[in-house]
This record gives C-alpha cells, sequence and structure tokens, in this order.
C-alpha cells in the first residue's frame, strides 16, 4: 500500500460532510476586537460546548496543546507559542524545536503571564489543558479562546471526533477542503489496515510500560483503536477498562493470553523520563515464549503519536504505519 505523505501530497477537490460557514460579525461585537480581514469571523462549537465566534485567519495563535499545533502544521498553518517539550519533537513539527518560537508552560500547566505578553487573536487549550479551569484563567487573557479537546466514552469515536476538530480547525484558516482531504484518504487506510489485520485472525496486545512495569489496554480502553478500527482480535484477557493508566500486568500475563502481536508503548521515552526502556523490561523468558515474540511481532509505537498528540492528520498516519508493520 502507498504510504501518503500528508504535507505534501495533492489534495483532491473534495465535498466537505462538515462545513462550517463564515459570517460577518457586527462591528459592536466581542469578537470583532480580534477579527480578521472584513471582519469575519468562523462559527466554533469547542469541546465544552461553547459557541465561540472565531476571527478567521486570526493573528497571533497560542496553543497548549500538541494536536493542535501538528494538526496546525499538517495544513501549512505555524502557530506562534507551544507547550514545551520534553523530548525532540518530530520532524514534522521542527520548527518548534529550535528555541525560536515562544513556549507557554507545559501540556499540564500553562504559563499564563507568558500567554497574556503575546497578546493573543486566538488561544487553543485540549487535552490535558482542557478544562473549565484553565478556560476561565484563558478568557481573562483574551476574548476567543477554545478548547478543541478529542474526547471519547467508545473507541469507535475517536476518529469521527478527531475529523471533526480537524476540519472546524481548518475551517478557522480556509482550509477545510484541505483538512476533510486529509481525513478522508486516512479513513481510507484504516479501512484497509482493519480489513487486512482482521482477515490475518491474529490477537493483539497493547502495553505501555512506565516505570519498569507493563500496563495493558483493552477493546474498550484508550487505545481500543487497535481492535475497533485497526482490526485486530483481542486476547480474550480480563483487563479492566476503567480510568487511563491501563491495568497492571505481570509477565506470566504474557505466557498465558498469548498476543500474536504486541504493540508496545514506551512511556518514560514519550515523555522524556530517565527509566529502562520498553523492549529491555519486556526481554525474559516468558515474554519471549508468545507467538509475538517468536513471529518478530513486537512492535514498539510511536509515543508522541499515540500518547502527547494523538488527535492530528499526522498521528493518525504514524498509528497506521505501526500498525501496518505489524501485519
Amino acid at each position: 500500500m502507498t504510504r501518503m505523505t500528508i504535507r505534501t501530497r495533492p489534495l483532491a477537490a473534495l465535498t466537505l460532510t462538515a462545513a462550517l460557514a463564515l459570517t460577518a460579525c457586527g462591528s459592536d461585537s466581542q469578537a470583532d476586537e480580534g477579527a480578521g480581514a472584513g471582519g469575519e469571523t468562523v462559527s466554533i462549537t469547542d469541546a465544552q460546548g461553547r459557541t465561540v465566534e472565531v476571527p478567521a485567519d486570526p493573528g497571533v495563535v497560542v496553543t497548549t496543546d500538541w494536536s493542535v499545533a501538528r494538526t496546525l502544521s499538517d495544513l501549512g498553518v505555524e502557530v506562534d507559542a507551544v507547550p514545551v517539550s520534553n523530548t525532540a519533537l518530530p520532524e514534522d513539527l521542527s520548527e518548534y524545536d529550535g528555541g525560536d518560537i515562544p513556549t507557554v508552560g507545559t501540556v499540564k500547566e500553562p504559563d499564563y503571564e507568558a500567554i497574556n505578553e503575546l497578546e493573543p487573536d486566538l488561544i487553543i487549550i485540549g487535552s490535558r489543558t482542557g478544562t473549565p479551569e484553565v478556560l476561565a484563567e484563558m478568557e481573562k487573557i483574551s476574548p476567543v479562546v477554545l478548547d478543541m479537546s478529542v474526547r471519547f466514552e467508545e473507541p469507535g469515536e475517536q476518529l469521527p471526533m478527531t475529523e471533526e476538530r480537524v476540519v472546524q480547525l481548518g475551517s478557522i484558516f480556509g482550509k477545510e477542503t484541505e483538512a476533510q482531504a486529509l481525513m478522508d484518504d486516512l479513513a481510507t487506510q484504516v479501512e484497509e489496515i482493519g480489513t487486512e489485520a482482521a482477515d490475518g485472525g491474529e490477537t493483539a496486545l497493547f502495553v505501555q510500560v512506565s516505570g519498569g512495569t507493563a500496563s495493558a489496554y483493552g477493546p474498550g480502553s484508550r487505545f481500543g483503536i487497535v481492535y475497533d478500527a485497526f482490526g485486530y482480535a483481542d486476547t480474550g484477557a480480563p483487563v479492566d477498562e476503567e480510568g487511563s493508566h491501563g491495568q497492571e500486568i505481570s509477565q506470566e500475563f504474557f505466557t498465558e493470553f498469548n498476543p500474536g502481536v504486541l504493540l508496545v508503548l514506551d512511556r518514560a521515552a514519550a515523555i522524556g523520563s530517565d527509566e529502562a526502556p520498553a523492549l529491555e523490561v519486556l526481554n525474559n523468558d516468558l515474554v519471549n515464549t508468545t507467538d509475538a515474540a517468536t513471529n518478530d511481532k513486537i512492535h514498539v509505537v510511536d509515543g508522541f503519536s499515540w500518547y502527547i498528540a494523538n488527535a492530528a492528520p499526522s498521528s493518525i498516519q504514524q498509528m497506521i504505519d505501526d500498525v501496518r508493520a505489524t501485519l
């Protein structure tokens, strides 16, 4: 299958399935303070259920979320400030890795003073900063704040919700057609991969390694996309799917449920923590007897895409590539 190159491939003219209309805003409107050329705004309903009039193609844009920064980068839009990254960023985000663009706190704790100094026309929060408390503080800085978090209760909601957010972000900068094209292409690839994995009939287990221990994630978990969209069969292991940290498992767990494919997230590497590498933790006599080990189907997934910024086109592409590598 030909791999899509998100940032450079030609974009087909597609009908937008989630079109968002541009509306003129009166001169006495609050949003008019930061409105784009001609005073136009885009109406966005965000993750906190607020409908916000956002200036079309705003001037100074600050984000506290890497999914937002990566989505806009995929669309050819550079933001004016991003959160601090504890590890080297992916190549497609290299413009944010040199220190030339300001950082405004971490993905958990924004630096409100630094954000205020930038006098942003638009602040986009999300994920760990996508809370009512952070929103209230940001609204003291700018009248235009969006929460672009991708929140889902069932794995089947992850890709549709990501598509909605990507198209919304595209609409702000006049790139909704490009945004929809990216997501349509990804949807086609996901369907193809899902069919291939399902036809193969192998079971898979998604494991996160952190602090020298392993935690498993099942079909209804935050990484349930492995089973729901990417087509792998569950091992049948009784994994607790409550919460976001998975269920801590013993090394005997691997031999008992014997996955045909083992997808491994090295959390320490993803967050820049100095801990034993995931494969070193899993390199033992029990894990090495599994079908996954025997058939060379233990694959370390890209931590930035799966854990830090899982709601951007490039991240979905990387997830596809990680799953494809195990087929």
